[in-house]
């Protein structure tokens, strides 16, 4: 549009300068024409008044010239350009320099143009054939400039009117173009910077010309593009949604070895902020050992774009000391067409309480083998020792004997006896039944004495009992057989410097795991020990949680507590340090069958 008026308006520029200059020159030759003719018939009038020495017919004949509105000055001067005689609107000057320079030629007709491109003409006036005298005649300016003016106007207004004819339905047919591709335009910023294609399309098609053709082929591209990106909106927010709550570490580091990515489970087992590791290095969340080489796996990933799989870490976290922790981690490429390996995907599990529970394992069927074992052996030992006790018994009744040989047999007959329970409770551990059945609390309590009397003895600890009646339940034996022993184990495992174990049962009543009042056996085991920590008495039901170091597995409380509940009891643990120290379970087994 602006092309087509600056187009217009050279046309109309054109057409103006050649207008006008066709008008000057035409004007200008039709005045030629009428000052040669006003010249010859002014001269001639002025010949004669010359001829007669009339000066005041002379001047008078001057003064008519002016009648005709073409002619401003008419002046009369001698062959030297002195004036004779001059109108009244020419007696204030003489001959100006334009006039002066024509002088020395004016010896015949000459018109030539002054100032302003003002034309003159001068020619010489003859007395008798002689010239004698020189008529000069202005034109009038005014005039002539007002007839161009005019001339110029006209030609203005005419292609003023023919540019806005033009213009105007210009204007209108491109409004009806550029209007449709300006919200087109406006359409495809907000596509560019808003994602939200919702407000606003489609667009309306209010032509149907070639710009309402293309509204409606970008309101589809739109509708498409839309599709698009709610498909691929909702597969970002599903992949992120999985990546967040994934139960495993993700995280990706750029080509510095920063964080620029961390899920919430992987900060979790950091135990830092996810805006806590933005930005730093593996070296500043790990460990120097584990994060030097976690870096190097990283690095050697960036270098050759291979995944790396099953790296298996070990040690210790800086803000928890002193507790080893294990993490598997996977390392792999992450690529784009344009940059080759751009990040390194990092994913990590923490296996410590799988190994714990891995070693934990090993350790149960070392024990379960030497269960095996120590039954297998009891059972071949309780064969011969049978014969042995009746050997006693036939030595014991021999006549020949005297009483010192009979106190002999009698003591060995004895700790015979003893090592016979020995092997009997050995056998009654490993030959559990798999049906409940009626069982005395006591005499379980009473076995399991039996067998750790060796222990008592060697660790200087003083055994109470407080057996109230027959307190029997509908239960397990073999299990809880192994609950009991758990706990006095644990009991005497807490009193190293010696101390006071208090074994107590009684029949009673009580509140099962599902609320229910009823009646059973009230056992409480309670030891002068070290005692323990509120943090510990927290974990101690927890599997493979243990205090023992090397010695333990973390097994025997998550076992009696299982025993317990499968038993429909409870158990209340009381506990402290400091003091009197020292540690109470408290446990309540129902009388149910069933």
């Amino acid at each position: 549009m602006l092309s087509t008026i600056l187009a217009q308006t050279l046309f109309l520029g054109l057409f103006l300068w050649y207008t006008v200059v066709t008008q000057r020159r035409g004007a200008e030759g039709r005045s030629r024409e009428r000052i040669v003719q006003q010249l010859d018939r002014l001269s001639a009038a002025c010949s004669m008044e010359l001829a007669r020495g009339d000066m005041t017919s002379l001047r008078n004949a001057l003064e008519l010239s002016r009648i005709a509105p073409t002619i401003e000055v008419a002046r009369l001067t001698d062959l030297n350009g002195k004036t004779l005689a001059v109108t009244e609107n020419g007696t204030m000057h003489s001959l100006d320099a334009f006039e002066s320079a024509v002088l020395p030629t004016a010896t015949r007709q000459r018109i030539f143009k002054i100032k302003n491109n003002q034309m003159e003409a001068v020619t010489p006036v003859s007395v008798e054939g002689k010239p004698v005298a020189l008529l000069w005649l202005e034109p009038n300016y005014a005039l002539s400039q007002s007839t161009a003016g005019v001339v110029v106007r006209i030609a203005m207004t005419y292609g003023g009117f023919a540019l806005l004819a033009n213009i105007v339905p210009i204007f209108l047919i491109a409004r009806t173009i550029t209007k449709p591709l300006h919200t087109l335009r406006a359409a495809t910023d907000r596509v560019i910077h808003d994602p939200d294609l919702n407000a606003g399309f489609p667009l309306p098609v209010t032509t149907t010309n070639e710009a309402g053709t293309l509204t409606i082929s970008f309101n589809a591209m739109v509708l498409e593009l839309e599709e698009r990106r709610s498909g691929l909106l909702e597969t970002l927010a599903l992949l992120d949604s999985m990546l967040s709550n994934a139960p495993i570490g993700f995280a990706f580091f750029d080509r510095e070895l920063r964080y620029v990515r961390v899920n919430e489970f992987l900060a979790s087992l950091h135990e830092l902020a996810i805006e806590e590791h933005l930005g730093r290095r593996p070296t500043d969340v790990y460990p120097p050992s584990i994060g030097e080489t976690k870096s190097r796996y990283l690095r050697q990933v960036f270098e050759t774009g291979i995944a790396i799989r099953n790296v298996e870490l070990s040690g210790e976290m800086p803000h928890s000391r002193g507790i080893q922790r294990s993490w598997l981690m996977h390392f792999y490429p992450v690529r784009t067409a344009q940059e080759g390996t751009k990040w390194v995907g990092a994913i990590v599990v923490e296996i410590t309480e799988q190994l714990r529970a891995e070693e934990a394992l090993r350790r149960t069927e070392k024990l379960a083998t030497a269960g095996r074992l120590a039954a297998s052996i009891a059972h071949e030992i309780n064969n011969p020792l049978e014969a042995v006790t009746n050997l006693l018994y036939l030595l014991r009744t021999h006549d020949h004997l005297d009483d010192t040989a009979t106190q002999y047999v009698a003591t060995a007959e004895a700790e015979l006896a003893r090592v016979s329970e020995i092997t009997q409770q050995t056998l009654r551990f490993y030959r559990q039944s798999t049906l409940p059945s009626r069982v005395n609390i006591a005499d379980i309590l009473n076995s399991i004495v039996t067998l750790y009397q060796p222990r008592f003895t060697s660790a200087s600890v003083t055994l109470v009992k407080k057996f109230r009646g027959e307190p029997e339940i509908f239960g397990f034996g073999g299990e809880l057989r192994q609950l009991f022993a758990n706990l006095i184990g644990n009991a005497l495992d807490a009193m190293p410097n010696g101390g006071l174990l208090c074994l107590s049962a009684h029949y009673g009543h009580g509140v099962r795991t599902d609320g229910t009042w009823c009646q059973g056996a009230i056992v409480c085991i309670t030891d002068t020990g070290i005692g323990m920590s509120e943090e510990t008495r927290q974990r101690i039901f927890e599997a493979f949680f243990t205090t023992k170091e090397a010695t333990g597995t973390g097994l025997g409380l998550w076992v009696s507590e299982e025993i317990v509940r499968k038993h429909s009891g409870t158990v209340r643990v009381r506990t402290r340090q400091n003091g009197i120290s020292g540690t109470s379970f408290m446990m309540f087994l129902p009388d149910v069958e069933g």
